[in-house]
């Protein structure tokens, strides 16, 4: 007759590092038997979440649980790709299919759920993390080739501001890739995102100040001190602050919006605050505003009206 064996702790502590999860694999190196898993599921102590996959701790992250129960049914070597990558970096991105590379010499089937690539360009040379996801710049290209203008801006500024990638790492990826969807929008998108924080300042410089001709205007320079702008126009005065979402929300956020703007004007500084459903909808309106201050600012530039709005305007601007 064999002697029982349990779970000790070594197997339990790594069960709460890899969310709750350990694969049938891990659990015979730590000393279990194949008789150990059946009698644990059986007496409900464990759950068998699929072929080889354990789950110790029902209830933690699903997201969190559905990665890892991923890479490990995957196993070595793989790496997370896609938004689920991203996701463990940090960023906000919703996981609808959770992205796995294996090496190349492997045929990997997809799932519900989870789709198996794999790796020609070396992504899983260059993986990290316990549970191994793929370098933050292979993510953000991965990604950021298949969206849209103002997603792909979106999500490229936020990876940049929270120090995932900087432009010039993700430019050298992009280069060394024999293949890249969009590859000329994508280099033309780093090229112009130097000093852009957000989407909405991207659509500001291309919708707003571009395409009326307005004065090119310098970003998140700091004209008083302990504060920061988002576009200033340094030999007009001008400041215009952009309020989207995050970091413009509640009291304390409008109370430190307002003292800054009144400090500002001690200094003789004019601002002009927008937000996302002005520069988004109502571009060609804002644009006139802006030449109208920068009119009385000193600017002798001609108001180009754009596409959308030729025709609209007097002909003074």
């Amino acid at each position: 007759m064999h002697k029982r064996r349990d779970p000790d702790e070594s197997l339990r502590r790594l069960a709460r590092a890899q969310s709750g999860l350990v694969s049938a694999e891990q659990a015979l190196i730590l000393g279990l038997t194949n008789e150990s898993l059946r009698r644990l599921v059986r007496q409900e102590h464990w759950q068998r979440l699929s072929h080889g996959v354990y789950d110790l701790l029902p209830g933690t992250d699903p997201v969190e649980k559905a990665i890892w129960a991923a890479s490990l049914r995957a196993g070595e070597p793989c790496a997370i790709g896609g938004e689920a990558a991203l996701r463990l970096y940090g960023l906000d991105r919703h996981v609808d299919r959770i992205v796995l590379w294996v090496p190349p010499d492997r045929r990997p089937r997809s799932g519900a759920g989870v789709a198996m690539r794999r790796d020609k360009i070396g992504r899983l040379d260059r993986r990290r993390g316990m549970l191994p996801r793929i370098r933050a710049d292979d993510a953000v290209i991965d990604v950021a080739e298949r969206l849209p203008t103002e997603a792909a801006v979106s999500l490229i500024s936020e990876a940049v501001r929270l120090h995932l990638v900087t432009l010039k790492a993700l430019r050298t990826a992009i280069g060394q890739r024999a293949r890249v969807r969009n590859r000329k929008l994508l280099v033309a998108l780093l090229d112009d995102l130097d000093g852009i924080e957000s989407a909405l300042e991207f659509v500001y410089r291309r919708d707003v100040e571009r395409a009326h001709g307005l004065p090119a205007a310098r970003r998140q320079r700091s004209v008083s001190s302990g504060s920061r702008s988002d576009v200033v126009y340094d030999e007009y005065g001008l400041l215009v602050e952009l309020d989207g979402k995050a970091g413009h929300i509640g009291f304390d956020a409008a109370f430190r919006d307002l003292h800054r703007d009144n400090a500002h004007a001690q200094r003789r500084w004019t601002t002009l605050r927008y937000g996302s459903a002005d520069v988004r909808a109502q571009a060609c309106e804002v644009a006139a505003q802006v030449a109208s201050v920068l009119r009385d600012h000193g600017w002798v530039g001609d108001f180009q009206p754009c596409p959308h709005c030729r025709g609209r305007w007097a002909v003074g601007f």
